[in-house]
């Protein structure tokens, strides 16, 4: 047995099962995490099937994950006579539509499972909890990621990655581990940096690092890393960023668009094809998160980057519990972040910005 569990495989949409690890998984996983990425129509109404795995004849023994006419998620489980089932309300994000990824993690020692819905347009989290689940099997786990068979795979469904651990949701990962973050003593590596460091800010100066801490995510879909090529973001090397991590940029076209000295938009925004780059690499890649007290400007070799923003999170403690910051909510030491340090922008405004960019009314990088 692996020390600790992680991401196993992988289906993508058009392509097929990707293996993560090839580790021999046991019969019965315990615990785990599935998650997938899924797209609405805005005001679906009819049911939305997304997973279906119906392992003997009838419906005896059976998984099914759908979004049902009254506009819930619901997840349900059969193995036999025992059943499990858990849903969420997702009436909100039926009616406006969009890009949505949800997560179904099942501890079976701790009796506990929980759905997770993220409006990836929205930046909204609904989740959950349940009682009971059923551990998946061996064979499910490899039903699914074959998505053939035994298993079917909505139309609607992106990606789907399965794993034999608890994935933390929400808000953590930023940057690649090896960022380098302006400090006073000089700039040290982002996974290098813990509690009680500290960083240099371009708006208030040294600030202590409240939290420094590290995820693992599959490269699919939104979840593709963002590559700012250097020197146009940064001075000397390529910085590699989530897409909703967010950039400070400055310059005549930010002036013009928003009269404002320097304004954020996330890293997937900006993607271009010459100087912000998006491969699509199946694969597992560490993000590490650097959470101040508040929300800063970060300097990485000269790139204005945001520190973690977490905005109303700790005003949600159950939901805050069930992300990698668990140990802040714990202890009572989560911040409340209510305003950005500098105006973001997205949607529309994102795009009219990035167009600007592209049509060479290019706004500098703070």
């Amino acid at each position: 047995m692996r020390p600790q569990g992680g991401w196993i495989a992988a289906h993508i949409a058009h392509r097929g099962a990707h293996r993560f690890d090839d580790h021999r998984l046991p019969e019965l996983i315990a615990q785990g995490t599935l998650m997938l990425e899924f797209t609405l129509m805005r005001g679906e109404e009819a049911p939305l099937p997304l997973i279906h795995l119906n392992q003997r004849e009838g419906w005896r023994d059976f998984l099914s994950l759908q979004l049902d006419a009254e506009g819930r998620i619901v997840m349900a489980q059969r193995r036999g006579d025992a059943v499990h089932a858990v849903s969420l309300d997702a009436t909100q994000e039926r009616l406006a539509g969009g890009q949505m990824r949800l997560s179904w993690r099942w501890d079976g020692p701790g009796r506990e499972s929980l759905l997770t819905l993220e409006a990836l347009d929205l930046g909204t989290i609904r989740q959950q909890a349940g009682l009971a689940p059923l551990p998946l099997t061996r064979a499910e786990i490899v039903a699914l990621a074959q998505g053939s068979g035994a298993a079917r795979i909505g139309p609607r469904v992106d990606w789907l990655a399965i794993g034999d651990h608890l994935q933390p949701v929400g808000p953590a990962a930023c940057f690649a581990p090896a960022t380098p973050i302006e400090t006073p003593d000089g700039p040290r590596p982002a996974a290098h940096l813990q509690a009680g460091d500290l960083v240099l800010t371009a708006d208030a100066g040294p600030q202590p690092v409240l939290w420094s801490g590290r995820v693992t995510l599959p490269a699919l879909g939104h979840l593709r890393p963002v590559k700012l090529c250097a020197p146009v973001f940064s001075r000397t090397r390529d910085l590699w960023v989530m897409p909703q991590h967010r950039v400070a940029l400055e310059g005549p076209s930010v002036d013009f668009l928003f009269g404002l000295d320097e304004v954020l938009i996330a890293a997937g925004d900006l993607v271009d094809g010459c100087a912000a780059l998006q491969p699509d690499r199946p694969s597992l890649l560490s993000w590490q998160g650097i959470l101040l007290e508040d929300h800063h400007l970060l300097s990485a070799d000269g790139c204005k980057i945001e520190s973690l923003h977490l905005g109303r999170l700790a005003r949600q403690p159950l939901l805050a519990a069930t992300t990698a910051l668990a140990p802040l909510v714990k202890d009572g030491r989560l911040p409340l972040h209510r305003k950005p340090v500098r105006k973001i922008v997205h949607g529309y405004e994102a795009k009219t910005l990035a167009s600007a960019r592209r049509q060479g009314l290019r706004p500098f990088v703070a």
